[in-house]
């Protein structure tokens, strides 16, 4: 048999379609009348494994095969989602550096580092402002998936996550309020808060728009924190992650009606897909 392997994406322009795709190698010459046999990487898979994050534990290997670690100068900047083999998201406030180098778990200093091709930053996203907070880097070598290296999958258009779902959020950022970064992943599991309760007078309100999610916990004591913005917000849905947030802001780290503000995927999907689909 012969068959191709997908390890790249393509997205239709209705937005209706999404697979993996490259150019077929033959891996045996195909006999005549022969069925091609395509095998797809799927994304939101991890391997099984034993059982800025405020509140959480330390992450085992292949846990969060998404995360990555986007470095400055040699130095852990923000986290990010690997969503294809060449695109990482984060958030656009702090992915305004010229280089930036993109590393994956296990260990953030010990993995190869990949060099970013560019960055693009969503169009309606204004420095001084919190909506808008998403970015997309392109790599310039397509990252290789092993198991321990894996895409997340992106939610569907109109897929509605329902409050109080539990969730996961991880990272290299700090796990209190104004420390220092982790050099292990950290990693905690948060429940969906409403955009009701999280615009209450005594939360955020006024400040949550309809490109915003909130996860964790009012009365405090886990949430993500300095260097963990970019970072993912994984739910599993029928046993696929998927990224419903990636990490934007908050009011210090795990205080109480404080919980973690987080860029609502779903709000954003038009234009990932459509920057994917232009810079191939």
């Amino acid at each position: 048999s012969c068959y191709c392997e997908f390890i790249s994406m393509f997205i239709s322009r209705n937005y209706d379609i999404l697979f993996s795709t490259r150019n077929c190698e033959k891996k045996k010459n195909c006999e005549k009348n022969k069925h091609l046999i395509y095998f797809c990487i799927a994304c939101g898979s991890r391997p099984k494994f034993i059982a800025r994050i405020v509140g959480g534990n330390l992450s085992v290997e292949g846990q969060f095969p998404w995360q990555v670690s986007l470095h400055f100068q040699n130095e852990h900047l923000c986290g990010g989602s690997i969503i294809s083999s060449r695109w990482i998201l984060t958030a656009a406030h702090y992915s305004h550096m010229e280089i930036i180098i993109v590393c994956c778990f296990p260990c953030r200093f010990a993995f190869p580092s990949l060099a970013v091709e560019k960055i693009i930053y969503h169009s309606r996203y204004r420095p001084k402002g919190l909506d808008h907070d998403i970015a997309l880097m392109k790599l310039v070598q397509p990252l290789s998936f092993n198991g321990f290296v894996e895409p997340i999958c992106l939610p569907n258009f109109g897929e509605v996550f329902e409050d109080g779902k539990m969730c996961w959020i991880s990272g290299w950022g700090a796990t209190d309020d104004g420390g220092e970064g982790s050099v292990s992943l950290h990693s905690a599991r948060v429940p969906l808060i409403s955009t009701k309760a999280c615009s209450q007078p005594e939360v955020y309100q006024g400040y949550i728009s309809p490109g915003m999610i909130c996860a964790g916990y009012l009365e405090g004591g886990t949430d993500s924190c300095q260097g963990d913005s970019g970072g993912p917000l994984a739910c599993e849905d029928s046993f696929t992650w998927k990224l419903v947030g990636a990490t934007s802001w908050g009011q210090g780290c795990a205080e109480k009606n404080k919980p973690g503000v987080y860029t609502r995927i779903t709000q954003s999907l038009a234009w990932i897909h459509l920057q994917m689909e232009v810079s191939i």
